[in-house]
């Protein structure tokens, strides 16, 4: 009693010590992701040599697997009962083989790579057989990574819907898990361009500290997001005492009734449309960052403090957003802010309205769009976890099951192939255009260049005009959740 009266202060809302226990996974998750997103493709592609599509490929079908068992790892947490709960196992679970993973991506067999040669023609490999084993080696344990994250990343977002139940202070819980992950990811990408590349090409660096350092981080933070909120599950949702034992028909079902809310499938259309965006710019950013702006390493490591500092108003307002706006506003108003930060200073420049690269106005240009990208991102992530809680009500009260786990995770499977495939897209694309392993900074055609502008500035935002659309499709306002929350009490106390 006297840590659940610790927590949860007299007018319900949570102690900023539980929000900062819960949201410091976000920071290992964050690491993690942008480690993934943004430095695979450039790594395998101009480090490692492996051909662009080769790479999207491998990353591509890897998502696909994951995404197969986001529903099913949704639909266990939700089942699961033990004396530490129905989260907590799984966080646990994911924490050491996590790290694992990661070590192992950014630390391939030197058989496999250029630098092997002489060991490959001793074992009468040759180099294209190489390239496709790298690109299985990439496979096999990207897959293992995501399901590792997996393991970890909805039970902890369920957890976040569990631990309160009212409509704002859920906005307030999420905004501390999204800072804490974009913080992970600016620190990891800020120690990837100062300590790793430095003054290097990009073909140069040395990955073995880095895999090292993030597979630590990593492991360490799951672990101690777990250990350090387990004094909540006593006050936590537990699953029914009368649901029966796990069948695969039983779990098709259940993941196939989110469908039937209508809010949550334009949450799900909504995302649809916008991964892909996201997805081609994660993959290409380090790209767009060394080639097409020509900046210095020691430059583009501060782009990722300008992403966290955005975040803390975008953290600042979201919660007076949403009561001001509704869910649904915050989400288009927020979906074009970031729509025209990632498109207008590629069509400034292909249409020569920007200066040359090297002049001083170029690296405040790019800050510019960095940091109204990311804020309205940070506000959309925050309003869409907390919208889906909501959601979550909505179904309770519709069909009397608390499912948590299988709507995030339903919302994740999604996200997932959406996003692997704007990886596939920026590796075919990549080939296409012809970029070059090895690259040296400067030395790329300019053709190449302008054509990996267009690609990632433009073409790939057009589909946001549907995000924009379907996210102005969610009705569950104030009122209504107001409403369920009222007929939810009385059920309950029926």
């Amino acid at each position: 009693m006297t840590q659940k009266l610790a927590d949860v202060r007299p007018d319900g809302t949570l102690s900023l010590s539980l929000k900062l226990r819960y949201s410091m996974g976000g920071a290992a998750e964050g690491a993690v992701a942008y480690a993934f997103n943004g430095f695979n493709f450039i790594i395998y592609t101009v480090v490692f040599g492996l051909p662009g599509t080769l790479a999207g490929m491998a990353v591509f079908l890897s998502i696909m697997l994951d995404a197969v068992s986001d529903p099913l790892i949704g639909y266990l947490s939700d089942r699961w009962r033990s004396r530490w709960g129905r989260r907590h196992p799984f966080i646990y679970f994911a924490a050491l083989p996590l790290g694992a993973a990661i070590y192992c991506i950014y630390q391939p067999p030197e058989l496999l790579l250029a630098s092997g040669g002489e060991l490959l023609a001793f074992l009468w490999f040759d180099a294209t057989r190489a390239q496709w084993l790298l690109a299985g080696w990439l496979f096999l344990f990207a897959s293992l990574l995501k399901f590792f994250l997996t393991c970890y990343h909805l039970p902890h977002l369920a957890l976040g819907a569990e631990l309160s139940d009212d409509y704002l202070e859920r906005t307030r819980i999420f905004r501390y898990n999204t800072l804490f992950g974009m913080a992970g990811g600016a620190g990891l990408s800020w120690l990837f361009y100062t300590q790793v590349l430095g003054d290097k090409q990009i073909a140069e660096i040395d990955t073995s500290l880095f895999a090292m350092g993030l597979a630590l981080f990593g492991s360490i933070v799951v672990f101690l997001t777990a250990f350090l909120t387990r004094q909540r599950i006593p006050y936590l949702p537990q699953p029914p005492a009368d649901q029966l034992p796990f069948a695969f028909l039983s779990f098709l079902k259940e993941a196939g009734v989110v469908f039937t809310n209508r809010n949550y499938m334009m949450l799900f259309i909504g995302l649809f449309f916008l991964a892909p965006m996201i997805g081609v710019r994660d993959a290409l950013n380090a790209n767009m960052n060394l080639y097409y702006w020509e900046l210095p390493a020691a430059t583009i490591a501060i782009f990722p403090i300008v992403a966290v500092l955005s975040s803390i108003p975008a953290m600042m307002v979201v919660a007076y957003l949403n009561n001001r706006f509704e869910k649904s506003g915050t989400m288009r108003g927020v979906v074009m802010v970031a729509a025209l930060a990632a498109s207008l200073p590629i069509i400034l420049r292909s249409l020569d309205l920007l200066p040359a690269n090297g002049s001083p106005w170029i690296f405040p240009i790019v800050c510019v769009s960095v940091f109204f990208y990311y804020a309205p991102l940070a506000i959309l992530a925050t309003t869409v976890y907390s919208a889906i809680g909501d959601v979550v009500d909505e179904q309770e009260l519709r069909t009397g099951l608390r499912q948590e786990g299988s709507f995030y995770a339903v919302r994740t499977f999604f996200a997932k192939i959406a996003n692997g495939l704007g990886h596939l897209l920026a590796g075919v694309a990549i080939d296409i255009i012809g970029f070059p392993a090895k690259a040296v900074v400067g030395e790329v055609p300019a053709t190449t260049i302008f054509e990996l502008g267009i690609f990632e500035g433009v073409i790939s935002v057009l589909p946001v005009l549907g995000a924009i659309y379907f996210y102005g499709k969610y009705s569950i306002d104030k009122e209504r959740h107001k409403q369920i929350q009222l007929e939810l009490l009385a059920r309950r106390r029926g």
